[in-house]
This record gives structure tokens, C-alpha cells and sequence, in this order.
């Protein structure tokens, strides 16, 4: 198969590098562990971080279930999905909508830019029932001590477990980063792909009839038999720093170089944005669930879609104190300019947006040390017009815990295709006022035990908040929404016992938001080590669950999850057993997933009419190359 090919190509890849890459004898013995940044580290000139090499979850491999923990998809990976524990934290910038498809995307602000001294490879696969395949392929090289290529690719594909479920995705980031010899330049560059197909059912017609066939054989009848939505996305990104401070002559035996003392920089960065959402109707598939509007021909034939393109230039500049063994200081002034278009169905619209942005930070390093983080930003002109974002943020840190806290107020313009949308069944055009929500925050996180735990709180006050109502329509509400969550994480150990603990708790005091007012993340398992400490061993199981609510229906043809008040979502545990093992840097995992399939009948939903995977057999492998 192709994907076979794939792997060949990055191990030989991976050899070749090894071979192709010296560096002079003086420094062949020295240790030089794999490590790596981000964007937002280098513009902080934060050290880099030591790549995670231990056992760790690699069992949970389903994208959404590492990202989230609590969500809900259409219940086959790959298939639309959003998180369920409330969040509402967004630049002052242009969203073209919501995004089903958004966790399995590479970005340019997860992006990881390597320093290693001989290839890191880092492959991941994982196979099991239906055809389910996924591929995680990383491979970075250090072509000279200062500059570095890499790639992170995944292959995500599955039939599913009920009729036309079927998904298939490839998402790329292609990376390189580089610093000139004086330290006085910093390039950092990397191109994203992402793109995908599935069929779409519009959920099964009978629950009822669901309910009541036992054993893997729970095929039923479904809305859409021909149905198909499409998706690409691909960004380009680039990042210039130019920085600032003296030169510093150093002598070493008969040569003298020079070097900047870095005081921060000026940089540039250049981004470029396509993205595409395709519904595809060519059949004739019929639902007045799905497709109510008039809109829709006799014939019921129709092809939708939706594609926007942006162009950002972004100019910054960003002073950093001294750093010392207390705190460190990082000042950043920005001003963005985003070139914008949107197509769809007989609609066209540019826009320009403009928007300044400025950061104070104090990143405090020793204990009984008092930190802060001020932003503010405004767009000036666009469609975000007038959109403001103001937060503040303390941090207190010393010997036995760290405390936080914040508070945050942002006035934003509802996304794109919440106001204007045109498709065959779905036509609207919007007049919306700017939605404003107020946050604040805190928490803390002890550092005294060897499993330390964690506690978050969060308060929303929300005005002018916009949602799909049960006509899937667009709705703005005048009133004032409330939304408090809460999220607690402990580990405890009993000799060789392990018991990972993540507890959610939410309520929104408006039905218009609908959440489960608690979900838990339970993860137990017994760890020890066999064969003179050779092999690595965990056996145990994971829990997830929610409390029941109504959960949103899903509309393929809108590309958006919507209200509705009939079925009841969750009540329900899933519950997976798995034993992983590492052995040197190869680590192995088999896994029986959903293995109370069949002990309760009603509850087995993430998203109404979207039944849960039934219990299957998964194997995976993972094995990384790093020093």
C-alpha cells in the first residue's frame, strides 16, 4: 500500500541524514539532548524544551481523546467534532466559521522546530478492526548546527462501524529554522496541508431499532446514501527575526568572532491561508430533516462549497530585560495587516483588516516571585472592525505551590458564515451586534508530592452570544449568559498502582449552550518493570463519561452542530482496557476498546443519531529515534 511507501521513505531518509551529518571531532562526544521550541517560545526567548521520551497514554491515540478528553463526534475518527468543556479564548482576527476538522490540523502555532544532533524520527502506527489505519511520522535533521528541516505527518483513515462512516485525511507540516553564525538573524518557515473525505449518513433513522439489535451486527437504515463532504486547508508560513543589541568580540586561540548580545527584535511574518469546505449531493439524497429549506431543486441534486483565501504581513517589535535568577521581562508592539476572500454561491466579499496588539510580560523564576502578562489588541479596520481584546493575568510561584489568575473582556464580530451563508438548502444574511464576553480565572497547582494536582476555575459573562438554533439557523440572544467551569487533575500511586484522575464540572445558566454538567477522565493501571528493568509495562483501563444532556445534533449540509430537544446524550461509560509496553525506545500497545458494549441499552451517543464505536481490537506500535 501506499502508506507502506511512506514509511519506507521516511527510515530511509532517516539513515541517510545519519550519515550525511558531522560535525568536527571536538565535539562528537558532547551530550546534546533532542530539544526543541515554538514561535511563542523563540519570541520570548524561552530555553528549549527537552523532548518526552517516557511511556505515557501512547494507547490514547484518537486525536479528539488527547486534545479534549470530552467532546463529541459523529463516532468514527476523522468525522466532525468539537469540544465539550467551554472555552472562549480568541485573537481579534477574521474566522471564516466553525471548523468540525480543526483538532486534526497542523499549524504554523503548534509547530515544533527541532535542535538535535544526530535525526530525531519519531513513527507511530496503529491498526485494528474496519480498516482503521493511523500513521504519525515525524522526522526533524540538524543539516548544520543551525538550521534544522522537519516533518510531521499523519494518515488518519477508517470505514467505521455502521453504514457510511467512512473517512480518510492527510495532514503535513513541512518546517525548517535557522540562526545566522552573529546571532543577529532567525528564519523560521513551515507549509501545512491538510485535507480530507467522508461519506455522510445524517445518523441512523431508528434509535429505537438500534437499541435493540445486540452484538457487533448493529447495522441500520441511515439518511443519506450518497451524500460526501470535502475539506482543504493549507497554509504557508514564514517568520523573520532581526535582532537587536551589541556585539561581543570573543577570542578563541588565533580566531576572533563576534556575536549579538540579544535585547529583542524586530520581526516580520508573512502567512498565507486557503481553506475549502465542500457538500456534495449528486445523488439526490432527500431529508427534510437535513435539507428543509425550499432552496433545494426538485431533483434534491446539488454541490455546495465554501473557500476562502487570506494573506497576513504582521510587523513586530519586542524587548526583553536582562533575564537573572528571578524574572525575566518581554515587551512586544505589533501591527498586522490581513488581506481577505470569501466565495461562495453567487457571493464574493474582500475585506482588509488592520489591527495593533501589544504584551507586557514578567516570567518569574524563583520562588515567592509575583508575575504578570498584559494584552491588548484592536482591529481597526475590516471585517473585525472594532473588535477589542483586553487581559491581565497574575502568577505567584514559591516552594510548595504555584497560584494564578486573571481576568479577560473581549468584543468580537461573530464568525463569517454566521452571518452570510449561501447553499442550496441553507440561505441566510445576518445583521448581528458584536458578541462580548467577559472571563475570569484562577487556579493553582501544588509542587510538593510526587504527583502534584491541579484546579482551574473559569467564569464566563456572556452578551449578544450567537448559536444554531433547532432550525439550525443561525439565533442572536439579548440576553446576559452565565457559564462557570471548573477542572480538577490528581494522580494518585499506591506501590505500583496508578490512578489518573481528570474531573469536569460546567453549568450554563442559559439553555442556549448546551453542556454536561460533569464528565471524569479516569485512567488506572498497574506499572512495573520485568526482565532486569528491560521492559516497561502498564496494564489497566480508561474511563471516560459524562453526565446525560441534550446534546447537539449535527447538519452536514450547514457543517454545524444545532439544538435540538429530543435525544438524550451521555449517562454512558466508556470503558477501554489496554496493556503498553517499552522496550529501549520502541513501545507496543494492544487494547480492547468500548468492553461494556452491550451491559446498558440506551446512553451510547456522542452526538444525537451518531451511535459509539462498538468494541473492536486496536494494536499500535511506536518507536523513536533521539539522543
Amino acid at each position: 500500500m501506499h502508506y507502506n511507501k511512506i514509511i519506507l521513505f521516511f527510515m530511509l531518509f532517516a539513515a541517510i541524514g545519519k550519515l550525511s551529518f558531522a560535525q568536527k571531532d571536538s565535539v562528537q562526544h558532547t551530550k546534546f539532548t533532542t530539544s526543541w521550541t515554538t514561535e511563542y517560545g523563540l519570541d520570548r526567548n524561552s530555553p528549549q524544551q527537552t523532548e518526552d521520551t517516557v511511556i505515557r497514554r501512547n494507547e490514547i491515540y484518537h486525536t479528539l481523546y488527547k486534545k479534549y478528553g470530552l467532546f463529541q463526534d459523529l463516532g468514527n475518527i476523522g468525522t466532525p467534532g468539537r469540544n465539550l468543556f467551554f472555552e472562549s479564548n480568541r485573537n481579534t482576527d477574521f474566522y471564516l466559521g466553525f471548523n468540525p476538522w480543526k483538532a486534526y490540523f497542523k499549524t504554523p502555532s503548534e509547530t515544533r522546530y527541532y535542535q538535535t544532533k544526530i535525526p530525531y524520527a519519531d513513527l507511530n502506527y496503529v491498526q485494528g478492526p474496519m480498516d482503521l489505519l493511523l500513521l504519525n511520522a515525524k522526522f526533524s535533521l540538524n543539516i548544520t548546527p543551525r538550521l534544522n528541516i522537519g516533518v510531521d505527518y499523519d494518515r488518519i483513515t477508517s470505514l467505521g462501524f455502521y453504514p457510511r462512516q467512512y473517512t480518510s485525511g492527510y495532514f503535513s507540516n513541512i518546517f525548517s529554522s535557522y540562526k545566522s553564525k552573529n546571532k543577529r538573524y532567525a528564519l523560521l518557515t513551515n507549509v501545512n496541508l491538510n485535507r480530507g473525505v467522508l461519506d455522510e449518513s445524517g445518523g441512523i433513522r431508528s434509535d429505537s431499532l438500534y437499541e435493540t439489535l445486540r452484538g457487533s451486527n448493529k447495522a441500520v437504515p441511515v439518511h443519506l446514501l450518497s451524500s460526501q463532504s470535502r475539506y482543504r486547508n493549507a497554509t504557508w508560513f514564514v517568520k523573520q527575526y532581526f535582532y537587536l543589541g551589541k556585539k561581543k568580540e570573543q577570542i578563541k586561540e588565533d580566531d576572533t568572532t563576534y556575536q549579538i548580545q540579544q535585547q529583542g527584535f524586530i520581526s516580520h511574518t508573512i502567512r498565507y491561508d486557503y481553506d475549502r469546505f465542500a457538500f456534495d449531493n449528486l445523488k439526490g439524497d432527500t431529508s427534510a430533516l437535513l435539507f428543509p429549506n425550499k432552496n433545494t431543486d426538485t431533483s434534491a441534486i446539488f454541490s455546495d462549497s465554501i473557500s476562502s483565501r487570506t494573506l497576513m504581513n504582521r510587523f513586530a517589535y519586542a524587548y526583553w530585560s536582562k533575564g537573572n535568577d528571578n524574572q525575566q521581562s518581554f515587551i512586544e508592539f505589533a501591527i498586522a495587516h490581513k488581506y481577505i476572500e470569501v466565495h461562495q454561491y453567487n457571493l464574493t466579499h474582500t475585506y482588509n483588516n488592520v489591527w495593533g496588539e501589544a504584551s507586557l510580560e514578567r516570567l518569574p523564576k524563583s520562588n515567592n516571585n509575583l508575575g504578570m502578562k498584559l494584552h491588548g489588541s484592536y482591529c481597526l479596520s475590516g471585517y473585525n472592525q472594532n473588535d477589542v481584546k483586553l487581559s491581565g493575568d497574575i502568577k505567584y510561584i514559591n516552594k510548595f505551590i504555584d497560584m494564578v489568575g486573571g481576568i479577560t473582556n473581549q468584543l468580537y464580530t461573530p464568525d463569517y458564515t454566521m452571518v452570510y451563508f449561501r447553499s442550496d438548502p441553507f440561505v441566510w444574511d445576518n445583521r448581528f451586534s458584536k458578541i462580548n464576553v467577559s472571563n475570569w480565572h484562577a487556579g493553582f497547582a501544588t509542587k510538593i508530592f510526587r504527583n502534584n494536582f491541579y484546579f482551574t476555575f473559569n467564569q464566563y459573562i456572556i452578551s449578544n452570544w450567537v448559536y444554531n438554533s433547532e432550525k439550525v439557523m443561525p439565533v442572536q440572544t439579548n440576553q446576559v449568559l452565565l457559564i462557570n467551569t471548573i477542572e480538577v487533575n490528581k494522580t494518585f500511586k499506591l506501590w505500583l498502582f496508578y490512578f489518573e484522575n481528570r474531573l469536569l464540572f460546567q453549568h450554563a445558566d442559559m439553555d442556549i449552550i448546551r453542556l454536561p454538567s460533569f464528565a471524569a477522565n479516569l485512567r488506572y493501571y498497574l506499572n512495573g518493570f520485568l526482565f532486569k528493568r528491560a521492559l516497561q509495562l502498564q496494564i489497566g483501563g480508561e474511563l471516560f463519561y459524562n453526565t446525560a444532556y441534550y446534546g447537539n445534533a449535527y447538519n452536514p449540509a450547514a457543517r454545524s452542530f444545532y439544538l435540538q430537544n429530543d435525544k438524550l446524550i451521555g449517562n454512558y461509560p466508556m470503558i477501554d482496557v489496554f496493556v503498553t509496553g517499552q522496550i529501549k525506545k520502541a513501545i507496543l500497545f494492544a487494547k480492547l476498546e468500548h468492553v461494556n458494549m452491550g451491559l446498558q441499552n440506551t446512553g451510547f451517543y456522542y452526538t444525537a443519531n451518531y451511535p459509539l464505536p462498538i468494541l473492536a481490537f486496536r494494536i499500535g506500535v511506536r518507536w523513536r529515534m533521539y539522543n
